[in-house]
């Protein structure tokens, strides 16, 4: 007979990852880290079979919230399932997450394989002592030729994305299947900033960065940002100058071709012009400064 689960002594936590595939487990640790999340502590659940550990991560984001990431995680011989545990714990390192490791017995390692921790289980892992002196640092392995404070692999594990919540809404649409075509995004990108600004001070036959300058440039400029200084003034307009001949221009004469991480870099500062334009706003007649002699007289 199949024993039944008491659903009530189910411990209200979330799983992430698959048991033994350690690549599922890396993404679904960065899948929460990348997302901003807070994560203020990480327990690691270590299981040994003779020298070989198998680990699952517990992470409180507060006291309401925790997530398991399954024991994808390996220790005690060399391969890919160690590699991973490594990356895992420089991971939780680089974003500065509290880090304990608790050894379970099988029982509790297999209830973490199958996703079933019970509200005991967890109270008993609060109540454990934790592992002294810490083990943990044994498990990241640091190849001679790369010192422990390279971040650069661990930045390389995090994909291409491009954050909405950051985007003018204007480029909302382009970002939609962004990666299928980089190039013809950006490229609409910076038309549609120049029919923008056209539209907005009413002259038609400016483009690039004659335009730019027409609409920014100066006291006498059609739009402005009301800025203490003039020289606040003067780097906002020539930024939308030094972008447009830095990366509108040439995409005006030649194909370009870039990865998926400088495409999104490009469209982000694209999507900055757009965040200044947004916040500019017309002269007014009497703020215009004209040259002396328009005085005279």
């Amino acid at each position: 007979m199949v024993k039944k689960i008491d659903m009530s002594k189910l411990a209200g936590i979330e799983y992430h990852g698959t048991p033994g595939v350690t690549q599922r487990c890396i993404d679904a640790l960065k899948n929460i880290l990348g997302a901003g999340e807070h994560v203020q502590a990480a327990w690691i659940l270590s299981w040994f079979d003779g020298k070989i550990g198998e680990h699952s991560i517990l992470l409180t984001l507060s006291p309401c919230l925790r997530i398991l990431i399954k024991s994808g995680f390996r220790s005690g011989y060399s391969g890919t399932g160690p590699t991973g545990f490594s990356t895992a714990i420089e991971l939780l390192q680089l974003f500065k997450v509290d880090i304990e490791e608790y050894d379970i017995d099988e029982e509790l390692h297999r209830r973490c394989e199958a996703g079933c921790l019970l509200s005991s289980d967890l109270k008993s892992l609060t109540q454990a002592m934790p592992v002294r002196p810490m083990r943990y640092y044994e498990y990241i392995e640091c190849p001679s030729y790369r010192a422990r404070t390279d971040v650069f692999h661990l930045l390389e594990e995090f994909p291409p994305v491009l954050n909405l919540g950051l985007l003018d809404e204007r480029l909302v649409d382009l970002s939609i299947g962004f990666f299928d075509n980089p190039d013809s995004a950006i490229t609409t990108a910076f038309r549609r900033l120049e029919d923008i600004v056209r539209t907005r001070i009413g002259v038609y036959d400016k483009s690039s960065t004659q335009l730019f300058t027409h609409a920014f440039e100066g006291s006498r400029s059609v739009l402005h940002w009301d800025d203490q200084d003039a020289g606040e003034q003067a780097g906002k307009c020539n930024l939308f100058k030094s972008v447009t001949m830095a990366y509108r221009n040439p995409r005006a004469h030649r194909e370009v071709k870039m990865s998926n991480h400088d495409a999104v870099r490009e469209l982000m500062l694209v999507n900055q012009l757009y965040l200044l334009e947004a916040a500019a706003v017309p002269r007014l007649i009497q703020d215009i400064k004209l040259p002396l002699e328009k005085y005279s007289g």
